[in-house]
């Protein structure tokens, strides 16, 4: 009889137990709860920090327990980047180089993952900084490291939550540096008002045989705005045709020792739709096919500038001008009269509207002219509306006809002095003035006119077998004093026998 005691005494001994475990395992899950998709794993020290270790010269071993996290920013899943995938946190970014490929399907763009780097090395390439499995040692002294083997990864690199959201940061191209510790290397930023340069437009992402380095530039046109976009001949867009347009792109930012680089991770990161800039050289000429020939700029927003309509800055008597700097902001949804940013801009034109029409009225208003607002640094004087006729053989007589608006009517300022000349050859190196009706044509800031201007050219270009510059442009200073005047062209129209 004990005996049955202590049995029924030991199973309910056993029971509580049991239902004790329970109890603890429900109360572990209710006050504890993990979070889906997350590791038990925290880094602790930043992207940032820990590219501080090295600084030149071999690789370095990482020998303590570091641990960093981060967003994959760019995979392999296009073919542009090949053995490597780049992560980033809020500090800064950085390249893993693993051995094997397909690794988009365990870290895609937009997963975070945790990277033990205890055995890992940190080295660069050409200056781009990188964790590795080793000591590339024929590379050594420049920092090479070798491929974090493929058996290896999953100890290093512990995948945490997918989607994790990726805000590029907007930045300049004076802003990216090629300096080993630059914060925006190895991250995703965007650039706006981009487009490929004139010579880079005919070509695709890449070439047969070699990677592509294409230069994409702003409309300022200078130098220290331009950037090298690389890719890879090897990756499923390489044969594409570059975007023809201008806007944003979003890319990964790189070097390679003084170079300045971008890799996108395909071709929706290249967002150019808008029109392009103006240039001199690339965006044709116009041919005098049926008399009258009108531009009255009315899908400046959608289409640009028609064929062979340029604007230009600094232009001389011996100069045509450089490429004019467009007020991209506004461009395409067209610009207030009264905007004081300098620039070639979308107007409404003046053509059935009064000095007092709102911003709303001339937003909506769907007659346009191609106007420019002038700043002490910019087209004060040199500022210049060009049309670049193909020729004029078989024609003459030629005369030119256009609205000359100024626009600007809220306070008085200074006033703008225009002429119209004109020159023969793509590069000519003299132009010529030419009378116009009225003789004195002007813009002033605080009136607002919609003046019709002819010109007669008679004989001077008749029959003329070459190229045919013709410029609406200022070559004297601003007088007076106050805000210079936002100045419109419209209805320009070319007529001849």
């Amino acid at each position: 009889m004990q005996m049955k005691s202590n049995n029924k005494w030991m199973s309910l001994t056993a029971i509580m137990l049991t239902a004790g475990l329970f109890i603890v395992s429900c109360q572990k899950k209710y006050t504890d709860p993990p979070v889906m998709g997350e590791p038990d794993v925290v880094a602790n020290i930043s992207i940032k920090d820990v590219k501080t270790r090295y600084t030149s010269g071999a690789p370095v071993a990482i020998t303590d327990d570091a641990i960093i996290e981060g967003v994959v920013s760019c995979d392999d899943k296009s073919g542009n980047y090949y053995q490597q995938i780049a992560i980033q946190d809020s500090t800064g970014g950085i390249l893993l180089r693993l051995a094997g490929n397909n690794h988009y399907n365990n870290y895609p763009v937009g997963r975070k993952v945790y990277v033990k780097l205890k055995g890992l090395y940190l080295g660069q390439y050409n200056g781009t900084l990188q964790f590795g499995g080793g000591v590339d040692t024929p590379y050594m002294n420049q920092g090479g490291v070798t491929l974090l083997a493929y058996n290896l990864q999953d100890k290093h690199i512990i995948k945490g939550a997918l989607n994790q959201p990726l805000v590029p940061k907007l930045v300049t191209v004076s802003q990216l540096t090629t300096t080993l510790q630059d914060k925006y290397v190895s991250t995703l930023i965007k650039l706006v008002g981009y487009e490929f340069s004139s010579n880079d437009r005919s070509k695709n992402y890449a070439d047969d045989a070699q990677s592509g380095n294409r230069i994409i530039q702003d409309c300022s046109n200078l130098t220290a705005n331009r950037i090298t976009l690389r890719t890879s001949n090897y990756c499923n867009f390489a044969t594409l045709p570059v975007a023809q347009g201008n806007g944003e792109i979003i890319a990964v930012y790189s070097y390679f020792g003084s170079t300045k680089q971008l890799t996108i991770r395909d071709t929706t990161d290249v967002r150019f739709t808008n029109p392009r800039c103006p240039t001199a050289s690339g965006d044709g000429q116009i041919s005098l096919a049926t008399s009258p020939l009108t531009f009255n700029f009315d899908n400046l927003g959608t289409a640009g500038l028609p064929t062979g309509v340029y604007v230009k800055e600094s232009a001389s008597n011996s100069y045509i001008g450089n490429e004019g700097f467009v007020y991209q902001a506004n461009f395409n949804n067209g610009t207030p009269w009264n905007q004081t940013s300098a620039g070639f801009k979308n107007f409404a034109s003046a053509t059935g509207l009064t000095s007092t029409a709102s911003t709303t009225v001339q937003a909506a208003a769907t007659n346009r002219a191609l106007g420019y607002r002038q700043t002490g640094t910019f087209g004060d004087p040199g500022a210049a509306f060009a049309f670049l006729l193909a020729n004029t053989t078989g024609k003459t007589n030629l005369q030119l006809e256009f609205k000359l608006q100024s626009l600007d009517a809220i306070t008085a300022g200074r006033t703008t002095t225009w002429r119209v000349d004109y020159a023969t050859g793509l590069n000519p190196a003299v132009f010529s003035t030419v009378t116009t009706s009225p003789a004195l044509i002007t813009t002033t800031n605080g009136t607002f006119l919609n003046n019709t201007v002819t010109v007669n050219f008679g004989s001077l270009l008749n029959n003329i077998n070459q190229p045919v510059w013709i410029r609406i442009v200022t070559l004297t200073s601003t007088s007076g004093g106050g805000n210079r005047p936002s100045t419109g062209v419209d209805d320009v129209k070319f007529s001849w026998n």
